[in-house]
């Protein structure tokens, strides 16, 4: 693996899906065959991801992006454990064939506006048949019961000042914030119009949203109920309870891959998860496979337009 090599499967991997898009993952690559993966200082959570779970699980899906990355260039490599301090150390071990998931790497992105048309007959069938982590529901009650289940949820969790300023601070709101197209959730990205931006910005505000919660407005104005009822499909995506957050990145974006290989966009309702009464509601609903968690939910279906340009740091604030 040359450093030209290196440069272009980083860039790949870059792409890879992690918590509110804070890219925590960084790259030196050792010699020819040994790359070291290490943390980005400030690139975590503490109010959102207190345990930093969510970011090991960005890290293991950057990881999975720099494998498949690696095997389209013909590069076979194995993640294993760091050394100092390390997240992880991967090593080349010969040639490989490209990735089913390769072509898509590049191209898949999260969608949170509304969606079109349902999928191509069969494509929910096959997305089941192909992840059985996932269980995908399609009937429209079962989807409004997860879309009320999610406002619910998200209005508990801005109502937490540390967690609403944390989210505030990774939030492009404004085309002209300077990293707009680097980290984080822009306005764009998020599905929102210029005036929706604006208004965010306002609502979310100290005393402005403690306000409207007190005149019952907040929850019109942070729900999505309508974006989620939307969807073609709704899917729980459950892993073994004692998998190591590491693992369980890498096999969540390997699922979001096979979306999007099957042409479905998506986007992720973590907070089903990481609200137990959001968690449990759901279990009582629908069942939880037996030793797993709930990792998140996604909702599914076709765009509605262009997708998103992806907001990414550069290679080189990503090699050390």
């Amino acid at each position: 693996m040359t450093p030209e090599d290196f440069a272009d499967i980083v860039a790949d991997a870059a792409l890879s899906p992690t918590v509110h898009n804070v890219q925590p993952t960084l790259w030196r690559r050792i010699d020819a065959g040994t790359v070291a993966v290490l943390q980005a200082e400030g690139r975590t959570l503490p109010v959102g991801d207190p345990t930093g779970r969510d970011v090991a699980a960005s890290h293991g899906s950057a990881v999975e992006g720099f494998l498949i990355a690696a095997g389209a260039r013909g590069l076979a490599f194995v993640a294993e454990a760091g050394e100092d301090g390390e997240i992880a150390r991967l090593r080349a071990t010969g040639s490989a064939s490209p990735d089913p998931l390769a072509p898509v790497l590049r191209t898949r992105r999260t969608w949170r506006g509304k969606f079109a048309e349902s999928p191509a007959p069969g494509v929910l069938e096959t997305l089941t048949a192909t992840a059985p982590d996932l269980t995908v529901l399609s009937e429209a009650d079962d989807i409004a019961a997860v879309a009320a289940l999610n406002d619910v949820a998200s209005l508990k969790g801005f109502r937490d000042h540390g967690f609403r300023r944390e989210l505030l601070a990774w939030m492009r709101l404004s085309r002209g914030h300077p990293l707009w197209a680097v980290d984080g959730l822009n306005a764009e990205a998020m599905g929102m119009s210029g005036m929706e931006a604006f208004g965010a910005g306002i609502v979310l505000r100290p005393r402005v949203f403690e306000t409207l919660d007190r005149l019952g407005m907040a929850g019109a104005l942070t729900g999505e109920a309508a974006v989620v009822r939307s969807a073609a499909a709704v899917a729980l995506f459950h892993r073994p309870a004692d998998e190591p957050p590491f693992d369980t990145g890498r096999r969540w974006h390997r699922v979001w891959l096979e979306m999007a290989r099957l042409g479905l966009s998506a986007a992720p309702m973590t907070v089903l998860a990481d609200d137990p009464e959001a968690e449990a509601a759901l279990a009582m609903r629908f069942g939880r496979p037996a030793g797993t968690r709930l990792v998140t939910v996604f909702r599914l279906g076709l765009p509605i337009g262009d997708l998103p340009a992806p907001a990414r740091r550069s290679v080189d604030d990503l090699i050390v």
